[in-house]
């Protein structure tokens, strides 16, 4: 680096100090700069150059930072709004309107459609309906989620009578935002195996 900025001084007359005094808008580079004075310079120009870089590089993480948390607390909304309340007026709110539920059953709408009528119909058959969230991690417009949804079969559902019985079901989620809004939802559960043991 010290060899670059010496190189320059030496050769500051040549179009390289021309091209970094017209990029300066500088008029003109004095003949009477010394060594030392144009070293400085140079430091403080290299200096500042540096500077402004790592606060772009800063400010830039600290937007993604908050978008993150963002995102993370959409879908924690979403959670406890329509999974845990039944709240389906929420998927206006918070899905967009491209919404895609990747883990839809075969031969179903793969818009909000089926979730809705499935939360529907869990929120007839069970009740104290709990979503505790245990992880949730996010990056860039991904949010991914574990959570246990505990509930007490109470009422008739896919065909079985109440049993009373406690269920608690364990689910992994991934979500995909866009301007605060849930555009693509996947996950994977054991739901199947606690209906089957009602």
């Amino acid at each position: 680096m010290l060899w670059l900025v010496s190189s320059l001084y030496y050769n500051y007359k040549t179009k390289i100090m021309k091209k970094i005094s017209q990029k300066l808008n500088w008029q003109y580079v004095p003949r009477w700069l010394t060594h030392k004075q144009f070293l400085a310079v140079m430091l403080i120009i290299l200096t500042t150059g540096f500077q402004t870089a790592q606060g772009q590089v800063t400010q830039k993480k600290t937007e993604e930072k908050m978008a993150s948390e963002q995102n993370k607390q959409v879908v924690i909304k979403f959670n406890k709004e329509f999974f845990e309340s039944g709240n389906i007026e929420i998927t206006k709110e918070l899905l967009s309107d491209s919404f895609t539920n990747h883990t839809a059953p075969p031969n179903a709408p793969k818009d909000a459609s089926a979730m809705i009528t499935f939360i529907t119909a869990f929120h007839k058959g069970f009740s104290d309906i709990s979503v505790r969230i245990e992880e949730v991690l996010a990056e860039d417009d991904k949010v991914s989620l574990r959570k246990t949804i505990t509930a007490i079969h109470t009422g008739e559902f896919m065909g079985k009578t109440a049993t009373g019985k406690k269920v608690e079901m364990n689910v992994i989620e991934i979500d995909i935002l866009k301007d605060g809004k849930i555009t693509d939802h996947w996950s994977k559960n054991d739901f199947i195996q606690i209906v089957q043991g009602l």
